[in-house]
C-alpha cells in the first residue's frame, strides 16, 4: 500500500501455549432470541441491508488412518434487515482437493426463521440435497445452496462441518464481511506435531485474545500432550463497502491467515516448512507441474519443426512475437487461473486447451526452444489480494506468466489473452509485483504499467430543420481500453445496439463497422450512426454534446478514503464533438470552458462556436495508475 492514512496492521506469529483460562461465549443452533426477531435494522449502522449476528470458527486435530486430520467447524448467523439482503441467503463454502489430499464436507445444517403471527415462528429447513459443487480451479471447488423462504426480517443460521488433509494451511478467518457483524471468533487447538504461523491483517486490534491449555491428556505415538488453544475474537465490525477503485476486498478486511511453519516428528526431529523466496523458488522448478513442465515443453518445441524453421531467420523480437502468437492462435485458455499446469505438456498440445499454467508455461518453453532466455513470474491476480513480500507463503500467488529481456528491455507477456498486445500482461495480473522464479535468486518485477491507455469518442452531429438530430459516432481505444472493447464487443453488431439503446435513441445497425479487432498493436475501434430527437423547451433546443456517453455522476461519492485509489493503469478519456447547426439558427449559451492540469490528473473543457458549427472538446486524464487516500479529496 502506497502512502495511505490507513494503517493496515500485518503480524506474524508462531503459536505458542501460554495458560490462561478461557470463557467459552454460549452461541448454539437454534436459540434464536426474541431481541433478534425485534430488530428492524442495525443501531450502528441503520441502512445495513443485513447484519451478521454471530460468526463462530474453530479448527481442530483429530486421529486418522494417516496420522491426523483437521476438522473445521462452523456456526453463522445472520438477520435479513431488508428486501436488499436477501441475498446473503445464498451461500458457498470453498473446499479443497488436490490428488490424494481432500477435503470433505459433512453434517450441513441451515434453517430459516420467519415471524409468523399464527405459530409465533415459522422455520423452514435447508434441503441439502439442493445444493450443488462448482469447480473453481483444478484444486477448489465450491458448495453451493440457497436457504430456504428467506424474506426481509428473516433470521437463517447455518452450520457445518469440514474434514481435511490438508495440513498446510489452516482455515483462514475474515473477521470483516460487506455487511456489519456483531461478533466474530474464531478458535484454533494445536497439537505439538505441527507448528503454525499466522499473519494477521487490520486496522484495530482484537477485542478478545486468549491462549490456553485444555488440561485433558492426549496420546499418540506413544506421547502424551495437551492441545494448546487460541482464541480471537472481534466485536462490532464495520462492513467493508469501499470497494471502488481496489485491487481487491482480501488487501483490507481484518482477516487471520495460518500457514504450516514447522513439523516436529515423534523421535525429536524436525522440519521448518517456512523458509526463503529461494527456497521456494527452488521447489517451483523442480515440481513436475512448473519447472519439469517448462523442461518438457522446451524439448518439444525443438522438435517443433514449424517453430524451429520459421525462428531460425528472424530477428530476437520477430521470434517473441512469433513464439506468442504461435501459442495464441493454436492454444484457448480455458478460464481457469493457476500457477501449476494442470495436465502434460504432450497432454496440451493434443487436448489444445489448458489453463492459465499450462498455456504460459508451455510458451515459456517454446520461447527457450528458439534462444529466447524466458522466466515464469509467479503474481497473485488482483481479486486474489496482493502478495505480502515479508512472508515466504506459496499459497499467496495463484497465477504464472512471463517474464523475457529483449535487447536488454524487461518485457511481459501472457499468450492467454488472444486479443492483447504481446508485450503486456492481462489487466487481472497488474497488481503490484510478481517474482521472477529463477535458481538462487529471488527478483520482484513491477506489474504496474506505466503506458497510457486512450478511450476516444468523436461524434459528428447535423441538426436538421426538422429540429431531428443525426450523429456519426466513433469510438476508439489503446492499449487496456482497447482489449476491454475487443471483450465486450468484438465483432457482434447486436452487443453494440444492445450497449448503447439505453444511451441513444436509434442506432442504424447497417452503419455499425469495426476496424482492427485481430491487429494488437493498433487500436480497436467501431463506428456507427445515430437519431434522436432533443430536448425543446419555449423554441429552444438543449443538447447534450456527448449524447450520455460521457460520465453522469462522480463515481467517487463518499466524504473521505481510507483505502489508495486504484485505477489499474493511467487512463485518458476524450471527446471530441462536432456539431454543424442551420445557418439561420443561433447560438444562446455553451458553457464556460475550464481547464486542470496537475501533476495526479487533468480536466480541460472547451467549447468553441462560430456561424455553422461549434466545437466542443472534453477530456480527463488519470495520471497514475494509483493514488494515495491523501489525493482522495483532490480527486
Amino acid at each position: 500500500m502506497k502512502n495511505t492514512s490507513r494503517i493496515t496492521q500485518l503480524f506474524v506469529f508462531v503459536l505458542i501455549s501460554t495458560s490462561i483460562l478461557a470463557q467459552e461465549n454460549n452461541f448454539a443452533f437454534g436459540k434464536i432470541t426474541q431481541e433478534e426477531f425485534d430488530m428492524k435494522n442495525y443501531e450502528k449502522d441503520k441502512n445495513a441491508e443485513a447484519v451478521v449476528l454471530f460468526d463462530i470458527g474453530k479448527s481442530y486435530f483429530v486421529e486418522s488412518d494417516a496420522g491426523f486430520k483437521v476438522v473445521y467447524e462452523r456456526i453463522t448467523r445472520i438477520k435479513i434487515l431488508s428486501n436488499a439482503g436477501i441475498k446473503w441467503g445464498e451461500i458457498q463454502i470453498p473446499y479443497y482437493q488436490q490428488g490424494n489430499i481432500f477435503e470433505e464436507i459433512m453434517d450441513l445444517q441451515g434453517t430459516t426463521y420467519n415471524p409468523d403471527e399464527a405459530i409465533y415462528v415459522r422455520k423452514s429447513t435447508l434441503d441439502t440435497k439442493n445444493s450443488f459443487d462448482e469447480k473453481i480451479n483444478n484444486n477448489w471447488k465450491s458448495k453451493k445452496f440457497a436457504m430456504p423462504d428467506v424474506k426481509a426480517n428473516s433470521i437463517i443460521e447455518y452450520q457445518y462441518k469440514i474434514y481435511s488433509d490438508y495440513m498446510f494451511n489452516l482455515r483462514d478467518w475474515e473477521f470483516q464481511w460487506e455487511i456489519p457483524v456483531v461478533y466474530s471468533k474464531y478458535s484454533v487447538s494445536m497439537i505439538p506435531f505441527y507448528e503454525y504461523a499466522w499473519l494477521f491483517q487490520g486496522d484495530k486490534n482484537f477485542d478478545e485474545k486468549r491462549t490456553y491449555t485444555d488440561n485433558r491428556d492426549q496420546h499418540f505415538g506413544g506421547i502424551t500432550y495437551q492441545n494448546n488453544i487460541h482464541e480471537f475474537v472481534m466485536k462490532d465490525v464495520p462492513a467493508f463497502n469501499d470497494e471502488e477503485f481496489i485491487t481487491s476486498k482480501n488487501d483490507f478486511i481484518s482477516k487471520i491467515d495460518f500457514q504450516l511453519a514447522k513439523v516436529n516428528q515423534i523421535g525429536g526431529s524436525y522440519t521448518n516448512v517456512i523458509s526463503t523466496w529461494e527456497a521456494m523458488n527452488k521447489e517451483l522448478l523442480e515440481s513436475k507441474s512448473f519447472g519439469d513442465y517448462i523442461s518438457k515443453s522446451e524439448k518439444m518445441g525443438l522438435k517443433n519443426l514449424e517453430v524451429q524453421k520459421i525462428a531460425s531467420s528472424i530477428s530476437v523480437e520477430e521470434k517473441f512475437n512469433y513464439v506468442i502468437d504461435y501459442v495464441k492462435n493454436n492454444y484457448k485458455w480455458n478460464g481457469q487461473n493457476d500457477k501449476f499446469a494442470s495436465k502434460t505438456p504432450s497432454e496440451f498440445e493434443k487436448q489444445k486447451t489448458g489453463n492459465s499454467a499450462d498455456i504460459n508455461l508451455y510458451t515459456i518453453g517454446l520461447l527457450r526452444s528458439v534462444g529466447i532466455s524466458a522466466k515464469p513470474i509467479v503474481v497473485s491476480t488482483r481479486n486474489h489480494g496482493r502478495v505480502k513480500f515479508d512472508y515466504p507463503y506459496l499459497h499467496f500467488f495463484n497465477y504464472v506468466t512471463i517474464f523475457v529481456e529483449l535487447n536488454g528491455k524487461k518485457t511481459v507477456s501472457d499468450a492467454t489473452e488472444i486479443m492483447s498486445i504481446n508485450n503486456r500482461v492481462p489487466e487481472r495480473c497488474i497488481n503490484n509485483k510478481g517474482l521472477i522464479v529463477e535458481k538462487n535468486k529471488a527478483e520482484w518485477l513491477n506489474m504496474e504499467t506505466l503506458a497510457t491507455s486512450d478511450n476516444i469518442t468523436n461524434i459528428s452531429v447535423n441538426i436538421n430543420k426538422d429540429n431531428s438530430i443525426e450523429a456519426n459516432i466513433t469510438k476508439i481505444g489503446t492499449e487496456y481500453e482497447a482489449l476491454r472493447y475487443k471483450n465486450k464487443f468484438g465483432d457482434d453488431k447486436d452487443k453494440i445496439k444492445d450497449h448503447f439503446k439505453s444511451q441513444i435513441y436509434e442506432i442504424n445497425d447497417t452503419t455499425i463497422k469495426f476496424a482492427n479487432l485481430k491487429k494488437t498493436n493498433k487500436s480497436y475501434a467501431f463506428t456507427f450512426e445515430t437519431k434522436s430527437n432533443p430536448e425543446i423547451i419555449n423554441g429552444k433546443m438543449y443538447i447534450n454534446p456527448f449524447f450520455g456517453l460521457n460520465l453522469s455522476e462522480n463515481p467517487l461519492k463518499k466524504t473521505d478514503r481510507t483505502f489508495p485509489i486504484d485505477m489499474i493503469y493511467p487512463k485518458r478519456t476524450t471527446f471530441t464533438v462536432n456539431i454543424k447547426i442551420p445557418s439561420e439558427w443561433q447560438i444562446n449559451y455553451l458553457p464556460e470552458n475550464k481547464k486542470i492540469e496537475n501533476e495526479l490528473f487533468s480536466i480541460e473543457y472547451d467549447a468553441v462556436k462560430n456561424e455553422v458549427n461549434i466545437e466542443v472538446s472534453f477530456s480527463y486524464y488519470f495520471k497514475k495508475s494509483e493514488y494515495s487516500s491523501n489525493h482522495y479529496i483532490l480527486l
